[in-house]
């Protein structure tokens, strides 16, 4: 008897490090100098943490799916702008889904929020999220994104209060999203594989398109709201 209990227990053990070891693309973002800002708001003072979104999409730049996006942009739950929808905020991610809500824009509504399971508040610093590939999904090299982007960012390129007409201006964005890029190979060799994401260029200013315009001109503080994002596979 002792010795089928022994056999028993060692066969849960097994079954659950199977269960644990499935492969997992995990992304660590580190939180930049520029993380997080104060805006005085009349009386008010705010502590602004990033919009983020972070998906993958295969070699042809097809879309493959969501790892992480920031509630608000997830849920459409801008409470302190009025009922916004902030099409500005991540137009790169919310293009590349190609899901369009009954206004027309290409961000998830509050009919249609996306789950907590790839949602979440912005983290007050640095973090990691997994994702587990599905099995359908083909080996191969895939690329890994990630757009971030601040509220009241204003600099000289993109200052505050300017008019409408005036091609800089954005609402409360200031500058535009940040849209880092790398690839990474998946389901491919046993060994763990590595990618550095880097920052590629710029979203569209007001959330017109999925457009991501090559190159940082203009950019300054925006560059430092993340240090680094690194995407690993674990077999």
């Amino acid at each position: 008897m002792k010795g089928l209990l022994a056999i028993a227990l060692g066969l849960a053990i097994a079954i659950a490090a199977g269960a644990c070891a499935e492969p997992r693309l995990l992304v660590s973002v580190q939180a930049g100098p520029e993380y997080t800002h104060k805006v005085k708001l009349g009386l008010a003072s705010l502590t602004v943490t990033p919009q983020m979104a972070i998906w993958i999409e295969d070699a042809q730049g097809r879309y493959v799916g969501t790892i992480y996006v920031t509630r608000k942009s997830a849920t459409a739950s801008w409470s302190a702008a009025g009922g916004a929808r902030r099409p500005e905020a991540l137009p790169a991610w919310s293009f590349a889904r190609g899901i369009k809500a009954a206004d027309g824009l290409y961000m998830p509504d509050k009919k249609s929020p996306l789950p907590d399971a790839i949602s979440g508040a912005t983290p007050s610093k640095g973090f990691e999220k997994a994702w587990s590939p599905p099995v359908s999904l083909a080996k191969g090299v895939y690329v890994v994104k990630a757009e971030v982007n601040s509220s009241f960012d204003w600099n000289d390129s993109y200052p505050d209060k300017l008019p409408k007409p005036d091609p800089r201006w954005s609402e409360v964005n200031g500058q535009p999203s940040i849209v880092w890029v790398g690839k990474i190979e998946i389901g491919g060799a046993a060994a763990p594989a590595k990618a550095q994401l880097s920052p590629v260029g710029t979203g569209s200013l007001r959330g017109e398109s999925g457009a991501v315009t090559p190159g940082l001109a203009g950019i300054t503080s925006a560059r430092e709201l993340v240090a680094s994002i690194v995407a690993e596979y674990k077999p």
